[in-house]
């Protein structure tokens, strides 16, 4: 029951993304900071409830996530989602593309306000929060390795003690890490402008929606195409 109900809960939280993300592509267009705002305040919401829903689970369905397809787990997955600094990674990616592409206007002077723009301030505190985002990222990776060992679970003999408080030190690693992803995208949001943090979203999303995509395509041919 609680497996089906976190598959539903998976299902509903993709079908939310691509109804943003459809929201925030059409919405960047617009002239219209505000509403951009509140869009992304959304989007950022929607993955905080999503990261409240997870800690509800059993850690051990978290880290397995069989709602996933093994390419999702195999690819994409760190920690039962996606690396925080993926994020960062994808706004250097989204912004050097822009910039290239829009270099002969901002050579003449003419700012597009968008991630090919990123003021000197901005490209700063990325830097910063890509540094301090990896550390992070390290210190849960070490706590799972740990983990993983049997540190503290583990008898001299070989016999495993105490299962329950093995499986809470994985929940707390995993919890760390979704609370990672969440700082870290707030922190990106708050060193953007609007429309160059739904630029980042857009991107963001759709990573996840083709990694879900690709996975379900690449599994029905390997199974035969059902």
């Amino acid at each position: 029951m609680e497996l089906e109900a976190a598959t539903r809960r998976f299902q509903l939280w993709l079908r939310g993304l691509r109804s943003l993300r459809r929201d925030l592509r059409t919405a960047r267009w617009a002239d219209d900071p505000a509403q951009l705002a509140k869009l992304v305040a959304g989007y950022v919401s929607h993955f905080a409830d999503y990261c409240a829903a997870r800690a509800e689970l059993d850690p051990v369905w978290t880290l397995a996530a069989p709602w996933a397809s093994p390419v999702e787990r195999g690819a994409a997955h760190w920690l039962a989602g996606w690396r925080p600094t993926t994020l960062v990674h994808l706004l250097y990616t989204e912004s050097g593309r822009r910039f290239e592409a829009q270099l002969p206007d901002l050579l003449l002077g003419v700012r597009s306000g968008n991630l090919g723009d990123l003021s000197p301030a901005q490209l700063a505190q990325i830097d910063e929060l890509q540094r301090r985002t990896v550390a992070q990222e390290d210190e849960l990776s070490r706590e799972m390795a740990r983990v993983q060992e049997g540190h503290g679970a583990v008898g001299a003999g070989g016999e495993l003690g105490d299962v329950g408080g093995l499986v809470g030190r994985v929940g707390a690693v995993l919890a760390g890490a979704d609370a990672l992803r969440l700082r870290t995208m707030k922190r990106a949001v708050e060193i953007l402008e609007p429309a160059q943090a739904a630029e980042l979203l857009v991107a963001a999303a759709d990573m996840e929606i083709g990694f879900r995509e690709f996975g379900l395509k690449y599994d029905g041919v390997g199974a035969g195409g059902s």
